[in-house]
């Protein structure tokens, strides 16, 4: 305990003597008199402030449901204002008559000479027309007589009696004063159909025409119509100077036996 309490003494007066050496010097020192210094303010340069952007609120897109109704465009009408034009005065020349001349009529064309496709002997010339051409000669002709009515049905009256009918192409270098016409009709064979038996021979005279001129002479028999007759052997003779058979006529000459004949082309003859 006496060593414990010694220490602790020994410990104050130490921290007592520090405490004297401390205030002895601090009372030793000179006081140090405080300088007068001046001293500059320096403008430090100030800092550019950054520019700030600020933000401007957006507009709300406003969105109506209500329909707009488009107007047309009204149609603006300029009114012009008439001008008054005076009128002129037309001045109409006088008229001047002229004498009517009369124009040359062009003769018809002169058919080709000698015909195409013709079987001619001497100046004579004759042919068999097709039965796309004998109907245009029938449908040209005006008033038909009675005789080539007969050579078709009539539909208003059926129970007329039909015959058959031929007709024959003719013309001549010379002028034919008449012309003979002569035919053997022929049919099929009632025994052998495939055969053909004469049925009559036809002489037809007709009236002549001018020189160049082609005729068309109708050759009307009292056979009746029916299927498979036809007009073989047909002979035409140019007549000159009067005739001693009545013409125009007709005559028919039925055949006595039934015979083949053959069918060659139509010949012209002089007389």
């Amino acid at each position: 305990m006496v060593a414990a309490v010694n220490l602790r003494k020994v410990a104050i007066v130490l921290i007592a003597l520090q405490c004297i050496g401390i205030s002895q010097a601090m009372a030793t020192a000179p006081k140090p008199t405080p300088k007068t210094t001046t001293t500059k303010k320096i403008a430090t340069p100030s800092k550019p402030k950054k520019a700030v952007a600020k933000k401007v609120p957006l507009k709300k897109k406003v969105t109506t449901t209500k329909k707009t109704k488009v107007l047309a465009p009204k149609k603006i009408t300029a009114t012009k204002k008439k001008v008054a034009v005076a009128k002129k005065k037309v001045v109409q020349p006088p008229h001047i008559y002229h004498k009517a001349v009369p124009k040359r009529v062009q003769p018809s064309p002169k058919p080709k000479w000698p015909p195409v496709g013709y079987t001619s002997i001497g100046s004579a010339y004759a042919r068999v027309p097709t039965g796309a051409e004998l109907i245009g000669i029938l449908s040209a002709m005006k008033n038909p007589t009675a005789a080539i009515n007969s050579c078709a049905l009539d539909p208003k009256n059926p129970s007329a009696p039909a015959y058959a009918c031929a007709a024959i192409l003719v013309g001549s270098t010379e002028k034919c004063t008449w012309w003979r016409i002569s035919a053997t009709i022929t049919g099929i064979d009632p025994s052998t159909p495939t055969a053909r038996v004469s049925l009559g021979d036809l002489t037809t005279f007709e009236n002549g025409a001018a020189a160049k001129t082609i005729q068309t002479i109708f050759l009307v028999s009292p056979v009746p119509l029916q299927t498979g007759i036809r007009f073989t052997a047909i002979h035409a003779l140019c007549g000159i100077g009067p005739s001693t058979d009545p013409v125009p006529s007709t005559s028919f000459t039925v055949a006595s036996s039934a015979t083949p004949t053959p069918s060659p082309s139509p010949s012209p003859s002089n007389s």
